[in-house]
């Protein structure tokens, strides 16, 4: 019995060990996964592709619904949902210069937008 209960406490402290998460820097990437590709909203708005990862710099000139923005770069506009959550702590207007690094998502029935990972404000 006293084997069964330390053999069970060695597999629950290994367990627990397997779960922790290291949320510092990284050298590693998979395969571009987490790297975002610095570029135009005109480039996305002429060729999108799907799940590709983005950074884009302009202003949300204009919210649309709940979570759905217009980013403006001065090249083009494109739809940008940003949850609560990835929304600055700060307030953010019509003029106020933002970094978003989000995905790429196409649609059949309406145009590519960006679904938002992280919005920064740029000083």
């Amino acid at each position: 019995m006293r084997t069964f209960i330390l053999a069970s406490g060695i597999v629950t402290a290994l367990s627990g060990a397997a779960l922790a998460q290291y949320s510092g820097p990284s050298e590693t990437r998979d395969d571009n996964k987490n790297t975002y590709a610095q570029t135009t909203i005109a480039d996305i708005v002429a060729n999108p592709e799907d799940g590709m990862h983005v950074t884009v710099e302009g202003m949300l000139v204009r919210k649309e619904s709940d979570d759905m923005y217009v980013l403006s770069d001065g090249t083009s506009e494109i739809a940008v949902e940003i949850d609560e959550d990835d929304f600055p702590n700060e307030p953010v207007s019509e003029t106020t210069r933002v970094k978003i690094e989000g995905e790429v998502d196409t649609h059949m029935v309406r145009d590519a937008d960006i679904e938002a990972d992280r919005v920064e404000i740029l000083k």
